[in-house]
């Protein structure tokens, strides 16, 4: 069953819906469509936008105009393309096989796949059907010069590709006449490919044209000649000799070719002033790439001070030695120089991913995570960069185990625990190696000019390069600042210069000379940045820690300072900056040496702006069933921040400042505001976990759960820890049923009956996948809901309820449940539980062969979804729907649905979404005949996921399993 939308883009630019043409004829809309197609999936940013509608030269109105166009094309388009704003810039998903030009890079894959295995014919047929996609000059009616540039080259250059492999492979396969004229039209439209006029010349060759397959050559010879002036490569001349000596050219290597998958290179971009260093470089380059013994890995340690240059040295021998290194190139920072290096386990969730492996597909314990990577890495030649490395306990895990590949590791630590490792300790600059870096910041003729105070800056820096850069950086703005003032300045400062360069002391202390040079509300400022945890911030939150001093004014002198630097815009629209990370340390230090209770004040009015901003976020975001907040407490104010448009849309802020909300949910704790934080928790947590991130959202609830109760606080302690159960759900299922039934014995004895009721609903759904009797918990929330008249217990417990008969296959008696829920809900904004209540009508409909009431419902879940962007609940709904397009017999839209719900779920962090997905994949599988497919499938679901022994998925996957292999 093909799309209701199809997409053409390898031709002119052509929209269809249900085979009718969509008229899209305004220019501007094709330009922004066209970019967008050829990117499916993946962000455009604005800039790149901006520039094919308007050629580098984009009007002062520009980003408000292509939001217009952007809501034109989203009518035009409807729902079954969806346009998303998403991280500075735009995306859009298509449904599968929706495109021409997904189609071709499939059938490519599947060109590749048919000759691993031999199957000339099978490749033959999908190198035919892609080159039938190819329908002339790509995108030839999209007015965009910058398009043309930039983007329809590569999509030319995969037809191109297409074409050649499969003339060569119907030329290895004797089809030698049937192939001339269309190879002859095919070198008239491109006459400089080379490999085209070479397959002309064989096919006439073999078809017993010899005349005229030399004067093939001789054109071609004119051609390149004349308006290149280059002569014919290689390929053209060895046809060509062929010919002549009458010899018969082997196709055979050539037709089974298949361009490899371009190595992996996770390097960060080689530094453009990357200055002396010469050679350190060539000894740490040699170490990597020496043959020394066959069975060594190589491992190389560049230690040093902070800021000597450790990351710019090891970037750039990296890119130097890359050819020596053919399977990829892994980079990683893994934080050592900050108060919580990163944990080895996620980075090497991380390297697995970037190597194939899937999260749902990755162990949890870091020891079999480091087994999985070291057998991927096996016997392949990859360099990997180990960057801020914290000791020898964080690295070794990262290690492979055979020779062939090499690790680069910098630490400001020595490492000399490693083993078999070569160790440079870098030292600082030399004083010209300085003065040049300097040159290349600020000019060198600057530089020239006053080279007395330039040599005496780079010397009071320590001839750090870290130091020379914020020096730099200071100048670099300010044109008219002689050198010597700065130099004098620097001077005041000679009880320091002693221990600039002793250990971090050398750049501390020139970081200290900027500090003092700084307006009393700046200095407290980069002290309050101290207390920020997230790597970059936008200037309200700077703002709201230093007690509601103008955020704004504060960056723009630290930025002048050069502590700090533009860092983007964020997807509220705001500016965001980044401290250096040894400028963010030294912030911490003196964060660090303040009074506590200056600290506590700090951070209150930070959390007070929080929760604020949290609440009005609360009102109008799409949210989970959960335990409502409490009430906003009085005396709760945020600072001089804009309320309105940094919530103007909801999930944006959210997603923006995850990482500080759920830091300041903990510091909140720490500092003995665990009311506060759990209102905040409560307040965002519900959103944040549709996004996933489930791990660390269980640690923040514990957090709060545990500071509540070391306050005596019983009722808000056992909230949280019901709340934390919620997430614990999909990830383990004896510890939330054991949380459940703990806050359902405290909430009983404090008679609080709305926490009752959503205890007993986790506890029934926990009992439900475990296997265990779960009606009678169901019950008895349906009769405390219905007693409160409260009707979000009511449709949480009547959700519930029919949950459980559902999974006694009582769907007949599930349905009237669900529709009293769903009648309650149109009292109630709450988005989320209305389609998780149209989620599971969906699946009873399903049941009980209702079908037309089933699409009836699937379309109102697919309403609600989308108008929230929900990703995750979406992902839901596509695992019901692929139930439903089986029991239509539509098994490839079937398949489809569970691939794509597969994909959300891997996405979401959703380990039994990620089951349940398999298993709608495999029912599709098996009844289309794939008996092999599900088995294959079945077993790897079993033996890999963590949530396979799970009594419900297990009891389902075996059952699965048993239809795929009977007996």
């Amino acid at each position: 069953m093909t799309a209701a939308i199809r997409f053409r883009v390898l031709g002119d630019l052509e929209v269809r819906r249900d085979g009718a043409l969509v008229v899209i004829s305004a220019a501007k809309l094709r330009i922004i469509l066209a970019s967008l197609v050829l990117r499916a999936g993946r962000v455009v940013p604005v800039s790149v936008l901006t520039d094919r509608l308007w050629d580098h030269e984009p009007p002062a109105e520009a980003r408000a105009a292509l939001q217009t166009y952007v809501a034109r094309l989203r009518r035009l388009l409807g729902a079954d393309a969806a346009i998303h704003s998403r991280n500075g810039g735009y995306v859009i998903e298509l449904p599968a096989r929706s495109c021409d030009l997904q189609e071709l890079d499939e059938l490519l894959e599947g060109t590749r796949l048919a000759q691993d295995r031999g199957d000339r014919a099978a490749a033959l047929e999908s190198l035919r059907a892609a080159t039938a996609l190819w329908r002339g000059p790509i995108l030839f009616d999209v007015d965009s010069a910058a398009l043309h540039r930039d983007e329809v080259p590569q999509v030319q250059e995969r037809c191109l590709e297409a074409a050649e492999r499969r003339f060569a492979l119907e030329l290895a396969l004797g089809h030698h006449q049937a192939v001339v004229e269309e190879l002859r039209a095919l070198t008239t439209a491109y006459p400089f490919q080379e490999g085209l006029r070479a397959h002309l010349m064989r096919a006439l060759y073999r078809s017993g044209r010899q005349t005229e397959a030399l004067q093939v050559y001789r054109d071609a010879a004119a051609v390149l000649r004349t308006d290149l002036g280059l002569d014919p490569g290689p390929e053209l001349r060895a046809a060509h000799q062929a010919i002549l000596l009458g010899e018969t050219v082997d196709d055979e290597a050539r037709a089974g070719a298949s361009p490899s998958a371009p190595a992996l290179c996770q390097l960060p971009p080689a530094i453009g002033d990357f200055v002396g260093r010469a050679d350190q470089v060539a000894t740490v380059a040699g170490s990597l790439v020496a043959g020394g013994e066959p069975a060594r890995l190589p491992i190389v340690v560049v230690s040093g001070v902070a800021g000597v240059g450790k990351s710019a040295l090891a970037g750039h021998v990296a890119h130097r030695v890359r050819d020596r290194f053919p399977d990829g190139q892994l980079y990683v920072h893994l934080g050592g120089g900050g108060p919580a290096p990163r944990d080895v386990g996620e980075v090497l969730g991380e390297l697995l991913y970037a190597l194939g492996v899937l999260p749902a597909a990755q162990p949890r314990s870091v020891q079999a995570r480091a087994a999985t990577f070291r057998a991927r890495v096996a016997d392949r030649r990859v360099l990997i960069v180990l960057d801020d490395a914290a000791d020898a306990g964080q690295v070794t895990p990262l290690l492979p185990g055979t020779a062939g590949s090499a690790v680069l590791i910098t630490s400001r630590r020595s490492l000399d625990e490693l083993p078999a490792a070569d160790h440079h300790r870098l030292q600082p600059f030399s004083v010209a190696e300085g003065l040049a870096l300097l040159g290349r910041i600020i000019d060198p003729a600057r530089v020239a000019g006053e080279r007395p105070a330039a040599e005496e800056l780079v010397e009071l820096c320590g001839r750090l390069p870290l130091a020379v850069r914020i020096i730099g950086a200071r100048l670099q703005p300010r044109p008219t600042l002689h050198l010597r003032t700065l130099a004098d300045r620097l001077r005041d400062e000679q009880r320091r210069l002693d221990e600039l360069a002793v250990g971090d002391l050398a750049v501390r202390s020139e970081l200290a000379v900027g500090y003092g040079g700084l307006a009393g509300p700046v200095q407290l400022a980069l002290r309050r940045m101290g207390l920020l945890p997230a790597e970059s911030f936008a200037a309200w939150t700077l703002g709201a820690v230093t007690g509601g001093s103008d955020g704004e004014r504060a960056v723009e002198q630290l930025m002048t300072a050069g502590l700090l630097e533009p860092a983007g815009v964020d997807l509220t629209g705001q500016l965001r900056y980044r401290p250096h990370d040894l400028v963010a340390l030294f912030a911490r230090e003196l964060a660090g040496g303040e009074d506590d209770e200056v600290t506590r004040a700090a951070y209150r009015c930070l959390l007070d702006t929080f929760l604020v901003l949290a609440h009005h976020v609360h009102l109008r975001v799409d949210r989970k069933d959960g335990l409502p907040p409490d009430p906003l407490p009085d005396g709760i104010a945020a600072g001089p921040v804009d309320i309105a448009g940094l919530t103007a849309d909801p999930g944006a802020w959210l997603q923006t400042e995850r990482a500080q909300l759920l830091y300041a949910i903990t510091q909140a704790c720490r500092l003995g505001s665990y009311d506060k934080a759990a209102l905040l928790a409560d307040l965002t947590i519900p959103s944040l976990s549709i996004r996933g991130g489930y791990d660390q959202i269980v640690r923040v609830r514990a957090a709060v759960r545990d500071a509540a109760r070391a306050a005596g606080d019983e009722r808000v302690a056992s909230r949280q820890a019901s709340s934390r159960a919620d997430v614990l759900l999909s990830l383990d299922l004896d510890r939330a049923a054991a949380e459940f039934e703990e806050s359902v014995a405290v909430f009983r004895r404090l008679g609080l009956s709305h926490e009752l009721v959503h205890s007993l609903t986790g506890l029934a759904f926990a009992r439900m996948f475990q296997g265990r009797p779960a009606l009678p918990h169901a019950r008895e929330a349906t009769e405390i809901a219905y007693a409160t008249g409260d009707p979000e217990n009511i449709v949480l417990a009547l959700r519930t309820h029919a949950d459980t008969l559902v999974l006694q296959d009582r769907p007949a008696e599930a349905l009237p449940l669900l529709d009293r829920a769903l009648a309650h809900t149109q009292a109630l904004w709450n988005t989320d539980s209305h389609r998780a209540l149209l989620v599971r009508k969906l699946d009873c409909a399903i049941s009980l062969g209702e079908l037309d009431l089933a699409d009836k419902t699937y379309a109102q879940a697919r309403e609600v979804t989308d108008a929230v962007n929900n990703a995750h609940g979406l992902g839901w709904l596509l695992v019901h729907h692929s139930r439903l397009r089986r029991a239509r017999g539509d098994l490839p839209a079937a398949m489809a649905d569970a691939r794509e719900a597969l994909r959300r779920m891997v996405e979401a962090g959703d380990p039994r979404g990620v089951f349940i997905a398999n298993l709608r994949l495999a029912e599709a599988l098996l009844a289309g005949g794939d008996s092999p497919g599900a088995a294959a499938l079945l077993r790897a679901l079993m033996s890999t996921s963590d949530v396979a022994s799970v009594p419900l998925l297990k009891d389902k996957a075996e059952a699965l399993l048993s239809r795929a292999v009977p007996g």
